[in-house]
């Protein structure tokens, strides 16, 4: 008995001192880019003759093994994202006499994110579960293209709020023989926001003077998206 349970120590400990070869034990690291749809109410809300609904945005992320220090594998990874989408408004309600003019409409987030992993080998194909939660700044900025690549920033508003989001995809291998195992993701994901207000986009304009009307309105973000990524689990 005493040699069972000296053996069995033994292997926990070998465990722990050497990584696993054929599993995913550390955690990972990944970047991202992918195209959002609008939904609902939002997508009412922000639809308008001036600008696109769909934008494009790229994230990086990075998460590890909590039990990584104790030797052990955890289907659960934990860590955080950053990223940032937007898209691009030409014309407006009212436009200026003269000058060329544009307006950025831009989303940020960090994001604490978790990767729930139904198998933890490391094969062909990775099934994931992603959440996370987190803080998302909504941005509109008024520029000037006065040539000569000089771009000049005429008005701003920015506006902060709760984000949270809730992904499912696959991570199919495509190099890597030993850490890191390189994957390619495909995810279908569903974000939503806490109410914040954003510039309205069909009421924006600019005066007689040339100054920028001032026009925003209260919406509750909701998207889908389509992400695809580059994946090291290491």
């Amino acid at each position: 008995m005493k040699k069972v349970l000296f053996l069995f120590l033994l292997s926990i400990k070998g465990f722990a001192q050497e990584e696993p070869k054929d599993v995913i034990y550390k955690g990972f690291y990944n970047i991202s880019f992918y195209v959002k749809s609008p939904l609902g109410q939002f997508k009412k809300a922000i639809s308008s003759d001036f600008s696109k609904l769909n934008s494009s945005g790229i994230s990086f992320s990075y998460l590890v093994n909590p039990r990584k220090k104790a030797g052990e594998l955890s289907s659960i990874l934990l860590g955080g994202e950053f990223g940032i989408s937007g898209n691009k408004q030409n014309s407006f309600f009212l436009p200026p006499a003269q000058g060329d003019f544009f307006m950025n409409h831009r989303q940020v987030w960090t994001l604490l994110k978790f990767r729930y992993l139904p198998n933890l080998a490391i094969r062909k194909v990775v099934p994931y579960l992603d959440g996370g939660l987190g803080p998302k700044l909504y941005f509109s900025r008024m520029m000037e293209n006065a040539g000569q690549d000089e771009v000049y920033k005429v008005y701003g508003f920015s506006a902060t709020t709760l984000s949270y989001n809730l992904e499912m995809g696959s991570s199919i291998k495509i190099s890597g023989q030993k850490r890191p195992f390189t994957y390619v993701d495909f995810g279908l994901g569903y974000t939503q926001s806490n109410s914040v207000k954003i510039i309205d986009r069909d009421r924006v304009g600019f005066t007689a003077d040339y100054e920028v009307i001032d026009a925003k309105k209260s919406v509750k973000p909701q998207s889908v998206y389509f992400k695809v990524g580059i994946t090291s689990y290491l």
